[in-house]
């Protein structure tokens, strides 16, 4: 006898569409998932053998044809699990003395009405969501007309995934074809969108912080002043503000957080639409917002008696904060450190990783600053460069410009 190593199956099939439920029993040796998955199997093979050749897929014009590859690809992929039912097909395990078994089942009424009633409710909010789009480019809602086409553009996929599952049991006609003039909205919306003007500050701001001067965006189109137009302000990937223009086109910024460090000097303020509809219209771009760094230098005496490796993190700390260690006898002595409490060790191969609270300092006469932050490394000291690296030492800073050793 030959054996089968990855799946037996054995069929006990009823007549087909009697009472328009379909069966299928499978056995496996390997696994319960095997003995389920061969049973749906069973039950697709089934239903291709009783679907008419000659039906057609009306949204994309193609035959359906008797591919059992392609019906049991689409029943197993369905995340079947035992004794759960879903959109009609139904597994129920049976318990055998010998290997895995299962009968799939499947309700062909229920199972073609429930796709059908999703399309309807596809075609309806689609429909809904279309005349809406329309309705708010009448009123120069713009943005909501562009989240109500996106809204219903998003669905298309799924209508066509349903259409093509219920051309594999059920003759179709022209009532389930997904009539829309989508395009043509997106159209209209398109070319209203080309005519936005955005006009934001020419001047480039100098900055001595990190917060900017209040400053404005005017959003215009054919008509003239666009209230209630999103705008969003970005720097890299970092969202900085989102707001909204008011009756008169305006929309104000005060920005207290910028890149003040390591650049780049620049913001972009842009329409905050979807971005495949900004892009056709030429308003992804947006405009951009310059402004240049005027950083005072503040030198101190630096007192730190650590390890070498210890200092020079400090050191390097301290000059990102344009804080420099100087030779200046009238400069204030700032003594620098840190404590640390393990608080987790783990295991990664050869070697241990611990975790420490680090508490770094800086201390002199009108100055106390301390930040604690977490420090991962192979031992205290490791734990501790690190934290140090990324320590803000702003507020040290705020304090050495109260004692006018800042220039």
């Amino acid at each position: 006898m030959k054996t089968f190593t990855a799946l037996l199956v054995l069929l006990v099939a009823l007549p087909a569409f009697a009472g328009r439920v379909i069966t299928y029993t499978a056995v496996s040796e390997r696994s319960q998932e095997d003995a389920n998955n061969a049973a749906m199997a069973g039950v697709a093979k089934q239903i291709v053998s009783q679907v008419d050749s000659r039906q057609v897929l009306t949204k994309k014009e193609s035959k359906s044809g008797k591919n059992s590859n392609l019906d049991e690809s689409f029943f197993v992929s369905n995340s079947v699990k035992s004794s759960i039912k879903l959109k009609g097909v139904k597994i129920e395990r049976i318990k055998t003395d010998k290997g895995y078994k299962a009968t799939a089942t499947l309700d062909m009424d229920e199972f073609t009405s429930d796709i059908q009633f999703q399309m309807k409710r596809i075609r309806e909010d689609i429909a809904r969501l279309e005349a809406s789009a329309r309705e708010a480019l009448k009123n120069r809602l713009y943005a909501k007309a562009a989240n109500d086409l996106q809204s219903a553009q998003s669905m298309l996929p799924d209508y066509e995934r349903l259409l093509w599952q219920l051309s594999k049991v059920y003759p179709l006609n022209d009532t389930q074809r997904l009539l829309h003039n989508l395009p043509e909205v997106e159209a209209a919306l398109v070319a209203k969108l080309s005519e936005i003007k955005l006009k934001g500050p020419t001047e480039t701001f100098a900055l001595a912080s990190s917060e900017m001067p209040e400053w404005s965006v005017i959003v215009t189109d054919s008509e003239g002043p666009l209230p209630g137009f999103p705008l969003i302000a970005k720097q890299g990937r970092q969202t900085l503000a989102e707001k909204r223009t008011g009756e008169n086109g305006t929309a104000t910024f005060l920005l207290r957080k910028v890149n003040f460090d390591t650049g780049p000097y620049s913001l972009t303020v842009a329409p905050n639409i979807p971005l495949a509809i900004a892009k056709a219209s030429g308003l992804n771009l947006g405009i951009e917002v310059t402004y240049k760094v005027s950083r005072s230098r503040c030198e101190i005496q630096l007192e730190c008696n650590q390890i070498a490796n210890v200092c020079h993190a400090f050191e390097k700390a301290l000059n990102q904060k344009s804080i420099f260690a100087a030779a200046i006898p009238n400069a204030p002595k700032i003594s620098v450190g840190f404590s640390a409490t393990e608080k987790n060790s783990l295991n990664t191969g050869n070697s241990v990783m611990r975790s420490y609270e680090i508490t770094v300092t800086a201390k002199g006469d009108k100055v106390n600053y301390m930040a604690t932050s977490k420090g991962v490394g192979k031992n205290e000291l490791d734990a501790a460069i690190k934290a140090i690296q990324k320590a803000d030492f702003t507020d040290l800073q705020r304090q050495l410009k109260l004692l006018d050793c800042c220039r």
